[in-house]
């Protein structure tokens, strides 16, 4: 099954994404998506600390952050939480383009996100983010 969703303006990812897994029943699969942000935070994972180190990425009022790409995972755990796993790449004014693992973005005008689902399969295989 695809399920294909727009999230408006304002939105706050990867929130939205999750309470759409919630909502729509969806057990685990990959998501794709294209749009907007007009505000981000995205890091990379440092495997000595074992935290994210992050970067924050604004807009002014007449730009936008392209999202050239939104890539990622969601499952939903065995205790009824969602995990979400988001990775994108993202252009600005000067159209060079910084990427990493989406921390918070904040939707400006618009982003198209399609859902594929594969069901508790993914919870089987990826057990680590599970917490049950």
């Amino acid at each position: 099954m695809i399920k294909v969703v727009k999230l408006d303006e304002n939105s706050i990812l990867p929130d939205t994404i999750e309470k759409i897994v919630l909502n729509e029943g969806l057990k685990g699969g990959f998501m794709i998506g294209i749009g907007g942000f007009k505000k981000a935070e995205i890091g990379y994972f440092n495997p000595v600390t074992s935290t994210y180190v992050t970067e924050f990425i604004d807009s002014s009022e007449e730009e936008i952050i392209e999202v050239v790409s939104l890539i990622g995972n969601y499952l939903l755990r065995s205790d009824g939480t969602v995990f979400s796993h988001i990775h994108v790449t993202l252009s600005h004014r000067n159209l060079g383009v910084r990427g990493g693992h989406l921390i918070r973005g904040f939707v400006r005008p618009l982003m198209e996100v399609l859902f594929v689902e594969v069901g508790e399969e993914l919870r089987k295989v990826f057990r680590h983010r599970d917490v049950g």
